[in-house]
């Protein structure tokens, strides 16, 4: 099963436009269903972030069973009259051209952790951050430590907090190379709160990492602003 973190700008005074399509697909769910079935979805989830500047993202997840250029073919060569309307209110809400594909490569899984035995999926929460230029290889080899080389101390970490899933994507933007971060449990935001607070080694260790590939203003060391859950498919 794949899965994809994605981030977009909201121009000013177009959150309301993010709000209106997850109503319509609330509203319309035979044709919502319908869609992803097409194009391969399985689960799809979206969050409204407010930045520190005052400027708001839309972070989304998908999971599927395809890759992330067939997902978005098949959307936007839909002539489902709800996947134009996903496509051009898209537009509105961003002022990317959605219609023209994707405008990069796919969001990039750098990091993973799943809770042995989870199953389905919980409650959601996803969030986005910028790196700092020219840290994302950084970014990687950090990764690469704290999922895969100290697997244990992250599961014993997570688990701890009541989370079951941990995901960690890469996106290549205009403006730079942004982290997007999906959480699941019985609840996500109690669990950051509780990562926040902690300075266990593992934890400790993990926040000064991120220090060093993150501007000053991301500080783990305090609870990541719990994003509005503007549509859950599941």
């Amino acid at each position: 099963m794949a899965s994809f973190g994605l981030v977009y700008p909201v121009l000013p005074g177009k959150e309301s436009v993010i709000r209106d399509v997850a109503r319509q697909f609330k509203e319309r769910r035979s044709e919502y269903q319908q869609s992803r079935q097409r194009s391969g979805v399985t689960l799809e989830r979206a969050y409204l972030q407010k930045n520190p500047d005052g400027s708001s993202l839309v972070v989304a997840y998908l999971a599927g069973d395809r890759n992330f250029g067939e997902m978005m073919s098949a959307l936007v060569n839909s002539d489902s009259p709800l996947d134009r309307y996903f496509v051009e209110k898209n537009t509105e809400a961003t002022g990317i051209d959605f219609a023209a594909g994707p405008q990069g490569p796919a969001p990039e899984l750098v990091g993973e952790w799943v809770a042995t035995g989870a199953s389905g999926h919980a409650t959601g929460l996803a969030f986005a951050a910028p790196l700092q230029p020219g840290k994302t290889d950084v970014a990687r080899q950090f990764a690469r430590e704290a999922y895969t080389t100290r697997q244990a101390e992250m599961a014993e970490s997570r688990a701890a907090k009541g989370l079951t899933r941990e995901q960690v994507f890469v996106n290549q933007t205009p403006a730079g190379d942004v982290v997007v971060v999906y959480l699941e449990g019985a609840d996500p935001v109690e669990g950051n709160r509780q990562f926040a607070a902690s300075n266990t080694r593992f934890d400790r260790w993990f926040k000064d990492q991120c220090k060093g590939i993150f501007p000053e203003f991301v500080n783990f060391d305090q609870p990541v602003p719990p994003n509005e859950e503007v549509f859950s498919s599941a």
